[in-house]
């Protein structure tokens, strides 16, 4: 149900994408009842057995023979078949670019140039954004419990969900995030700064929103592999804790923050964030990119969980990845390819509003929201980059189909944050008090740079 809602929530209008999906859905079992009930009176129980299957064999000829027909396009010029079928169907014609997406994973095709060049430059020459029956069979799995319903938010779920994703291997994240070890969306200071750079500005820039002061109690929900949670801890002299549930991750953590002779300052825990302690108490809580994994129905109690553990003149930053209100079908599209392929539970990716009237509801007043999204682009940029030149390493460890799938997803969601339908903010937030002391927000702004 999740997947309506946010289907909902993202619409204008009731002809935008996300509806027209839903009345899809809700179209079959509505066929079903009403062409059960024309024939029962001359079939009688056959009807509930023949009415249905015409239904079916009506819609399958309307998808195969009218749908998918689409016209000629140039697809030959910048695909290469490497499976005879797929070049019988798809050659010389327009293709849907979950079909693309999938024909390429499964090394049917591949690419006459660079893959991030030819979507970025020639996608809408040979690709539409139609919805598959892959893709519809995706979404209508989602009503059901089975191993493909990526909106079953319990604990167990959710830990499998992390360990499937970020237990790979620190080398297979190393390979595009660099040195830095960081997976969310950095910020830049001109583009001829390095990725390195951009992320150190990201992290001085939360601590600086946080006003992240020496001996401030700093909460990370979803620390990754640590570096803001070291990086307050080092620059800011704070008291960090931060929290992850792959065990690859806080393994990597405690070994950075030792290095660093940060030990004292830094404690990592690998434990849902259901899980924290309920005595503990902090004066900074930031969770980077980690809101969207709790789902839809979960994020107040989320809130609510952030709002007992942040002091009463305490500052929360949440930084999100979301998507654009009004979303077409190329935005559709890329959407639930992340949420099939790369982020199974990620339902909470959603327009702005929606993430400042959740925060509203569970009792925080909202400072600001910053759009980052043309960062993140940048970002993903040299993640794709730098996995290009580490790709026959990984392909040796790991194997071509999950390097196949990192192409196809960093890639397209370079262009996804590039024309905006892929949308990054950072919304700082505290609680919603009558003696909430705002008149620090009315201080001339000091340098709150780096201690050291």
């Amino acid at each position: 149900m999740e997947k309506i809602y946010l289907g909902w929530e993202m619409s204008n209008t009731l002809t935008d994408p996300p509806l027209v999906i839903m009345y899809a859905i809700a179209a079959i079992p509505a066929s079903v009842v009403l062409s059960s009930a024309l024939l029962w009176p001359l079939l009688g129980f056959m009807a509930i057995i023949i009415g249905p299957s015409l239904c079916a064999a009506a819609a399958w000829a309307w998808y195969q023979y009218s749908y998918m027909q689409d016209g000629p396009a140039p697809i030959d010029k910048y695909v290469d078949f490497k499976d005879s079928a797929a070049q019988a169907r798809w050659s010389g014609r327009r293709i849907p670019i979950t079909e693309l997406c999938e024909l390429y994973l499964r090394g049917h095709i591949s690419f006459r140039q660079d893959l991030l060049q030819v979507l970025r430059d020639h996608r809408n020459d040979f690709v539409n954004y139609k919805l598959t029956w892959s893709t519809f069979r995706f979404l209508l799995l989602q009503f059901f419990p089975n191993s493909e319903n990526s909106s079953m938010k319990h604990m167990q779920a959710t830990k499998k969900e992390i360990a499937e994703h970020y237990d790979r291997g620190n080398d297979w994240f190393a390979s595009f995030l660099g040195p830095r070890m960081i997976y969310t969306s950095a910020v830049f200071e001109g583009l001829d700064q390095s990725l390195e750079e951009a992320q150190d500005n990201k992290m001085s820039l939360i601590c600086e929103k946080l006003m992240v002061r020496k001996g401030d109690k700093l909460l990370d929900i979803g620390c990754g592999w640590g570096a803001l949670a070291c990086h307050a801890a080092k620059h800011y002299e704070a008291e960090s804790t931060g929290v992850t549930l792959s065990v690859e991750g806080a393994r990597y953590c405690r070994e950075q923050a030792q290095a660093a002779g940060l030990e004292d300052q830094v404690r990592f825990l690998c434990v849902d964030y259901r899980q924290i302690p309920k005595e503990m108490r902090f004066d900074k809580v930031v969770s980077v990119e980690m809101a969207e994994h709790v789902g839809l129905k979960n994020f107040q109690m989320y809130l609510h969980n952030i709002r007992e553990m942040l002091s009463d003149d305490g500052l929360f930053l949440m930084q999100v990845a979301g998507i654009r209100q009004g979303a077409g079908w190329e935005e559709i599209q890329w959407g639930l390819f992340m949420s099939r392929y790369i982020f199974p539970g990620a339902d909470a990716s959603t327009p702005l509003h929606w993430y400042v009237r959740q925060l509203e509801m569970a009792g925080f007043e909202v400072r600001s929201a910053e759009g980052i999204g043309c960062h993140y682009s940048h970002t993903l940029h040299r993640w794709y980059d730098n996995f290009q030149r580490n790709r026959a390493d990984m392909v040796k460890a790991y194997g071509d189909y999950l390097c196949r799938l990192w192409d196809m997803f960093l890639a397209w969601s370079v262009l996804s944050a590039r024309v905006g339908y892929g949308c990054c903010y950072q919304i700082l937030a505290h609680k919603n008090l009558r003696d909430y002391p705002r008149d620090k927000f009315c201080q001339k702004k000091a340098s709150r740079g780096p201690v050291n």
